[in-house]
C-alpha cells in the first residue's frame, strides 16, 4: 500500500490545474482524483483550503463579499460519470455551509494585522464509518458553479492509500 496526499485536479491523475480560482459561472469546474485502471485509492479524508484577503465572515465565501450562488459539490461518480454518491446534499455556498459537512473548520489569521486569510476544513470520511474507496473508473469530484476568480487560492487536498486491485 502506498500513500496518497495530493490535491484534486483538472485531470484527475495529478497532471491538471489544482487551484479552484477560476469563472466556473458559466461551465462548471470539475477537479477529482481517478486511480488508473487496475489501482484503487482508499480516500480518507479531504482537506478543503480557501485562501483570500483579509475580512472572512461566516455568511460569504472567501472574502469575495457574498455567498456563492451555485455553490459547490462533492460527489462519486462510476463508470460513465454515472452518479454513485453525493456527499452534499446541497452545495457548499459560504464559509459557514462547509461546517455542514466538516466538524473542523477553522479562519487561520497570523499576527495582528494580517494581509491575507486561510480558512480550512478537514472533512475525514472515515469518522462516517470507512474510506471512500476508488476503483473500477470510479472518481471522487468537486464541482465549482460560481465565478471563484477573487480567491487567491482554492484547493481540495486528498489523504488516503492505495494499491493493486
Amino acid at each position: 500500500m502506498a500513500f496518497i496526499s495530493r490535491f484534486l485536479d483538472t485531470n484527475g491523475d495529478n497532471t491538471g490545474t489544482t487551484n479552484a480560482n477560476g469563472d466556473y459561472s458559466s461551465a462548471s469546474g470539475e477537479f477529482y482524483i481517478q486511480p488508473p485502471a487496475g489501482e484503487y485509492y482508499d480516500i480518507h479524508r479531504m482537506i478543503v483550503s480557501i485562501g483570500d484577503t483579509k475580512g472572512m465572515s461566516a455568511e460569504e465565501y472567501g472574502n469575495l463579499g457574498a455567498a456563492l450562488t451555485n455553490g459547490i459539490t462533492l460527489k462519486l461518480l462510476g463508470a460513465g460519470d454515472a452518479l454513485i454518491t453525493q456527499f452534499t446534499p446541497i452545495p457548499a455556498k459560504s464559509n459557514a455551509s462547509w461546517g455542514i459537512f466538516c466538524y473542523d473548520v477553522d479562519v487561520k489569521s497570523w499576527g495582528t494585522s494580517p494581509t491575507d486569510e486561510l480558512l480550512v476544513a478537514r472533512w475525514t470520511f472515515t469518522k462516517s464509518g470507512r474510506p471512500i474507496r476508488l476503483a473500477d473508473n470510479n472518481k471522487l469530484m468537486i464541482t465549482c458553479d460560481d465565478d471563484l476568480q477573487g480567491l487567491i487560492t482554492h484547493y481540495f487536498l486528498v489523504q488516503g492509500e492505495g494499491g493493486t486491485v
